[in-house]
């Protein structure tokens, strides 16, 4: 069940995001930027773990996003051979207009399908599972 509702409420945001003109895995990157802390600068390398996209992805992901101007490639000063991918002020606002919309979209949804108490209790026990799962893989 816990798979099944994942992949009708996956279905439901991608088509969120794509309203807005990019893919969930590129929404996903922008998100990531948009909550990295104060300069929205990341690595590719640490977008790949924020995102679970595979290299070739995350390229072809970062070639679409730089096109419309959402985020920038910029020179690592750390280290010369490689770079950084950071957030525009374009893709901070698209982050909040698709997150706004998400919010209403998914509170809509699970409005119809549960009443409030079940609600706050099913995200009270996601928020544990997920902190739980969390924990086992920084021990690994």
């Amino acid at each position: 069940g816990l798979f099944r509702s994942r992949n009708f409420v996956w279905d439901s945001d991608s088509k969120v995001a794509a309203r807005f003109g990019v893919s969930w895995t590129q929404f996903l990157i922008l998100r990531a930027l948009r909550f990295s802390g104060s300069d929205f600068t990341m690595s590719p390398t640490e977008l790949y773990a924020a995102t679970q996209a595979s290299s070739s992805g995350m390229a072809k992901m970062l070639k679409g996003l730089a096109e419309k101007e959402l985020v920038d490639r910029i020179a690592n000063t750390k280290d010369a051979r490689s770079t950084l991918v950071r957030l525009t002020a374009a893709g901070a606002d698209l982050v909040e207009k698709i997150v706004d919309e998400l919010i209403e979209t998914n509170t809509a949804l699970f409005a119809d399908v549960l009443p409030a108490d079940d609600r706050a209790q099913l995200a009270d026990l996601l928020e544990r599972l997920s902190v739980e799962l969390e924990k086992r893989k920084m021990d690994r």
